[in-house]
């Protein structure tokens, strides 16, 4: 409210610190509240209406759990030397999962032939799995048919049908039960469930369409990290096929997986069965040739010795028939193995002894295969992780093709060893009688044929057994079922951002304003840009004045806070310049329309008002107002007395108040600059000097033009007049330099018509040390309505409405 008073008419460097006013900081936010509340609406309307439109996206998840099996190939290939460990088993699975044979056999477990829907008016619901009422297929191409939305109306006996041929919409009626009869499609529709005016709508789908309805959305991650266990998502529009869809994208996974383990046991199989049916022919043939030989011959049986040594060659031949099939696997094997992109089945090994490093290899090798499939459907063949899956491929091809290689020449040289043992076998029997040779090759045949027929169907068995056993890669551990919170749009965020951007939007609209205006409002924004002291601060005169202010303010409305504040520049100027018997106050500012004629009449009216001679000058020879502010003719004045074409007596002019005296500037002359300069203005002076207390000028601004130069150098106080909203930042600079250009230590800046206006306030607040001597001023940020002031408080009602219709002028203009 007050600040302490300088004594002395020299004017201080100001010793003031800007702090951050917290209070004023909220004003500002409080003053455009209804900026804000139009933000706030306009967001939360924009979050209503889209939350309204905004398609529903759900999302429904399933885990399956895959089997942890370690592999021992490390201990056999050293292949992590050369590159990082393996994908994951999450992780390359996934691509089967995404696999187009997998999603493309998933769409046959769903309902997708017909597809139905109920219209509103923002959007086409999709009703999966329900169907409204019964619709039988009769016929449909399985390539082109009728695949557009067709609308169904139902009346009591006949529905209506409304679709699209061409550009034509056709509408026809068709009676319940009868066929119809669309492009590529023929159809009948029930009764059953179909209400009089019920409308829907369907349509026949393609299967080829559900693919990219089943893949997108569709998300596979660990459940937990480094865990076994695979979170399967899928994300629709409708929680229910999102559900069936995932269940149905896990199903087939799961049987193809399936199928792939089984794909070794049934080559197997296949190749058993391919071998019993040849040798069951052979048994079947040699059985009765030794049975016929033995009738013929009246042959029983074969010697001990013949027993002995035909136990033997059979053995022999039946391990060389072994070997032969054996040779025959590990070959296919051998040649699958440089196939790429097919996976390579081991078969068993036919004397019961598998290679444990060969099935590791192959094992592997099948493995990488299949990771290399899944990357090949996302990058080019010369991509790195195709070229890097490639490297090691080779390792394993080589490494397998080496065990191969060992495996062949291992058998090779058993049936080496198996001939040479045969040879000496075949050598003893020369000695025997020729009969008894005979029915020893044809106790061998047969022997030979039922032991290996019998050795194929045990191994048939065991293949089919471990058919039989094998189970999935993984396991499901909790099916998809539907889930009806949408995921999409998250109606709690889309809230929050809406009050976020509704706050920000209109806390950004209102800083923006503040830093784009370039005027001054307040005193906290001239003490920044200035060290001139302000004097003081005219209040805004909350009345309508008329067009040349004719009323003089302080005294029409003693106890406003207006004339208050006229008072404490008064009392300020008092104190200045102390020594001065009459003290001469020039008031100037930068442009026109500040304020600094308002300003000098009621400041000289004032200073009237405690018994002090006035004189008022008018010394903007250029467009002077005061003459019609007295209504006083303006034919002489200032001006014709600085032309020597009137004397002081004939220019001064008595007003209506006691204690002020008028001169006022007289018609414009041609050179008022010059007459600014002439001897004869400080004659005028001096001569008024010894009749007034206060001389005041109200002169030309100085800002545009150079009459005013002259009285600053010859007065006692300088006031500089800066308007609140009107004055530039131009303006509060302007004393400073004009004190340093023309060594004045005495320029003061008076804030005219001043009145609270937080949004362009400063948020900062001036603290001042104790070294600091400043002036007394009306520093109110109140209203300051009741027993001290004449001020009448307006009602909430009528503020809002003046604000009201000061923003529709504002539109306006």
């Amino acid at each position: 409210m007050s600040q302490p008073i300088n004594p002395s008419t020299s004017t201080e460097t100001k010793k003031v610190q800007q702090e951050i006013d917290y209070a004023k900081f909220f004003s500002i936010i409080i003053s455009r509240w209804y900026w804000i509340a139009f933000s706030l609406i306009f967001t939360l309307l924009f979050a209503y209406t889209y939350l309204w439109y905004k398609q529903k996206q759900y999302s429904t998840v399933a885990y399956l759990k895959f089997e942890e099996k370690q592999s021992d190939l490390s201990s056999f290939v050293q292949l992590n030397s050369m590159s990082r460990n393996y994908t994951n088993k999450i992780l390359s699975e996934s691509w089967n999962f995404k696999s187009k044979k997998v999603i493309t056999d998933a769409v046959n477990y769903l309902d997708y032939k017909v597809s139905y829907y109920i219209s509103g008016r923002v959007r086409t619901t999709d009703l999966y799995p329900a169907k409204p009422f019964k619709l039988q297929i009769l016929k449909q191409d399985s390539v082109k048919f009728y695949d557009k939305l067709i609308n169904l109306v139902a009346n009591d006996k006949q529905f209506e049908l409304e679709y699209k041929l061409g550009n034509t919409t056709v509408k026809k009626n068709f009676a319940y039960n009868t066929p119809v009869f669309l492009p590529g499609v023929s159809f009948y529709i029930e009764k059953e469930n179909l209400a009089n005016g019920t409308q829907y709508s369907f349509r026949f789908n393609h299967k080829e369409k559900f693919y990219s309805r089943l893949s997108s959305g569709l998300l596979i991650s660990e459940a937990a990290k480094f865990s076994s266990v695979a979170m399967l998502s899928k994300t629709d529009d409708n929680p229910y096929f999102a559900s069936d869809a995932l269940n149905a994208i896990i199903t087939v996974y799961l049987k193809q997986d399936l199928a792939q383990k089984t794909q070794s046991a049934k080559q197997i199989i296949d190749f058993i069965d391919a071998q019993l049916n040849n040798l069951a022919n052979s048994v079947k043939t040699s059985g009765e040739k030794l049975k016929n030989f033995k009738q013929d011959n009246n042959f029983i049986d074969l010697s001990n010795a013949s027993e002995s040594v035909l136990s033997k060659v059979t053995d022999l031949e039946t391990q060389n028939r072994n070997y032969e099939m054996q040779l025959l696997l590990i070959k296919q094997l051998q040649s699958q193995m440089y196939k790429n992109g097919k996976a390579v089945s081991l078969n068993f090994n036919l004397d019961g002894d598998v290679d444990p490093l060969l099935a590791n290899l192959i094992s592997q090798f099948n493995n990488l295969i299949q990771e290399r499939l899944s990357l090949a459907s996302t990058y080019k063949e010369n991509a790195a992780p195709i070229v890097e899956i490639d490297k090691k491929l080779l390792v394993l091809q080589n490494a397998a093709q080496n065990n191969i290689v060992a495996n062949l020449n291992r058998i090779v040289n058993q049936k080496k060893y198996n001939k040479v043992e045969l040879d000496k076998a075949y050598a003893s029997l020369n000695s025997l009688p020729k009969q008894e040779r005979q029915l020893f090759g044809l106790q061998r045949d047969y022997d030979i044929n039922e032991k290996i027929y019998s050795y194929l169907s045990e191994k048939k068995l065991e293949a089919q057994i471990g058919k039989a056993s094998v189970l999935p890669g993984a396991s499901l551990i909790d099916a998809a079922i539907p889930n009806t919170s949408p995921i999409s749009p998250n109606t709690q965020s889309v809230w929050q951002m809406a009050w976020v951007l509704g706050f920000g939007l209109s806390f950004g609209f209102i800083f923006l304003v503040r830093s784009l205006n370039d005027k001054i409002y307040d005193k906290e924004k001239i003490e920044s840009l200035t060290t001139t002291p302000i004097i003081g601060m005219i209040r805004h005169y909350p009345y309508k004045l008329d067009s040349y202010s004719s009323q003089i303010l302080s005294i029409a409305k003693p106890k406003s806070l207006f004339a208050e504040s006229v008072r404490s520049v008064r009392t300020n100027l008092s104190f200045i310049a102390n020594d001065k018997t009459t003290k001469i106050i020039v008031i100037t500012s930068e442009v026109a329309g500040e304020g600094k004629s308002f300003v000098s009449v009621n400041l000289a009216s004032t200073m009237a008002l405690i018994d002090k001679k006035v004189v008022l000058i008018a010394a903007d020879l250029r467009r002077s107002k005061v003459h019609r502010t007295f209504n006083i003719s303006n034919k002489i004045g200032l001006s014709t007395y600085l032309a020597k074409q009137n004397t002081l007596e004939e220019i001064l002019i008595k007003s209506n108040q006691i204690n002020l005296d008028l001169i006022i500037a007289g018609h414009v002359p041609p050179n008022p600059a010059e007459l600014m300069y002439t001897e004869r203005l400080k004659e005028l002076i001096s001569d008024l000097k010894k009749t007034y207390d206060y001389i005041i000028f109200d002169t030309a601004p100085i800002g545009l033009v150079s009459d005013a130069l002259p009285l600053l150098r010859l007065s006692d106080i300088n006031l500089f007049v800066v308007r609140a909203g009107k004055s530039k930042f131009t303006a509060a600079n302007i004393p400073d330099r004009i004190s340093n250009e023309y060594k004045l230590n005495n320029s003061f800046i008076v804030l005219n018509d001043y009145k609270l206006q937080p949004l362009y306030s400063r948020y900062y607040t001036s603290v001042y040390n104790d070294n600091y001597y400043g002036y007394y001023y009306s520093d109110v940020h109140t209203n300051g309505q009741g027993y001290y002031t004449d001020d009448i408080k307006e009602s909430l009602w009528r503020t809002a409405m003046i604000k009201f219709s000061s923003i529709l002028n504002w539109k306006k203009s």
